[in-house]
């Protein structure tokens, strides 16, 4: 079944994190950190298919893996410079490898590479039922004749002749950031994820196969649901699958529950009409009830409610996922 999964996070100096050996533990690839002077290699059971998709303006080195993330640590030097963008994306396995490739190409090409990024892509495939990439993106652009260009600018703030203004007594102008691309606003992040679900269900429809995915929540989409987590395969694997699990029994619980809260409504709806009945009758509904397999029992429905509304409270969340998730589950 295909299923939607993307995050974006950023890899920065800020976090203590390195472009270098990012990308070395993304593609496989053993590469050299000029800064640090040392090699990063980790070595992995299957290989991950990595490429690197350059914009117009981009110059040759590039497409270099080990000297792209060199330059771009050479030319972010603060302690808080965001070096790159990344996200993590599940591929759809109703697809071949093939094809997945393909769609995560032109995918990756539309939105991140013509808008002027370049995108150090890796696919893993370490297990046949999560196939996923991870897409290294540069946050800074080119300029036309291939050199870095800015992320952003100061503008200073004007009066109405021209001059800079000033608060109170402060010496220093007031001013204001002007971004040169718009790829750190949250809007663009909701536009990727839209457009990733978009391409993978225009394949799937090309190809006739019926499933879709969407980037929206359960929520959004109006679906009374607990969402799984996906799994990946870093250290926090076992953990969601454990979780994905509890899910699951929870999901169980839940159907469980609405069908019992159905069948307190219709015995509702029996223990007013009862309510005229003789004891004749009401000998008549007991016998019929056991025949049918099915518990009516009309003096003690009210306790029945309560027990189920009690069930409901406690015993459904605690039973089914746990007391240490309970918070997590009402949060979601």
């Amino acid at each position: 079944m295909a299923i939607f999964h993307m995050s974006f996070s950023n890899i920065s100096a800020g976090k203590g994190r390195s472009a270098i050996a990012s990308a070395a533990y993304r593609s496989g690839e053993k590469l050299f950190d000029d800064k640090e002077g040392q090699h990063y290699f980790y070595a992995r059971s299957v290989m991950p298919y990595s490429f690197i998709l350059t914009p117009k303006n981009a110059p040759a080195w590039a497409s270099d893996r080990e000297k792209l993330w060199n330059e771009v640590e050479r030319k972010d030097r603060r302690a808080n410079s965001r070096y790159a963008k990344e996200f993590n994306v599940a591929l759809p396995v109703e697809l071949s490898a093939d094809e997945q490739k393909e769609l995560l190409i032109k995918y990756v090409q539309e939105n991140f590479v013509d808008k002027g990024m370049v995108a150090d892509v890796a696919i893993h495939r370490d297990h046949a039922d999560n196939p996923h990439a991870h897409v290294m993106l540069t946050n800074r652009p080119f300029n036309p004749d291939g050199t870095w260009g800015i992320k952003s600018k100061k503008q200073y703030i004007l009066d109405e002749n021209g001059n800079k203004t000033y608060t109170g007594t402060s010496k220093y102008p007031k001013s204001r950031k002007i971004l040169m691309v718009d790829w750190d606003k949250k809007e663009k992040i909701i536009e990727w994820r839209h457009n990733w679900a978009a391409s993978v269900n225009q394949v799937l429809e090309q190809k006739n196969i019926p499933d879709r995915i969407s980037e929206k929540s359960f929520e959004n989409q109006g679906i009374d649901e607990v969402p799984t987590q996906h799994e990946g395969i870093n250290s926090k694997r076992h953990e969601r699958k454990a979780f994905n699990q509890q899910v699951k029994s929870y999901r169980k619980s839940k159907a469980g529950y609405k069908n019992m809260q159905e069948k307190v409504v219709n015995r509702g709806h029996l223990d007013s009409l009862s309510k005229h009945f003789s004891f004749n009758k009401k000998k008549v509904v007991k016998e019929l009830s056991q025949e049918l397999k099915t518990y009516i029992s009309l003096e003690s429905l009210d306790d029945k409610r309560r027990m189920l509304f009690n069930w409901k409270n406690s015993t459904l969340i605690k039973h089914a996922i746990g007391e240490d998730v309970t918070k997590q589950l009402l949060t979601i």
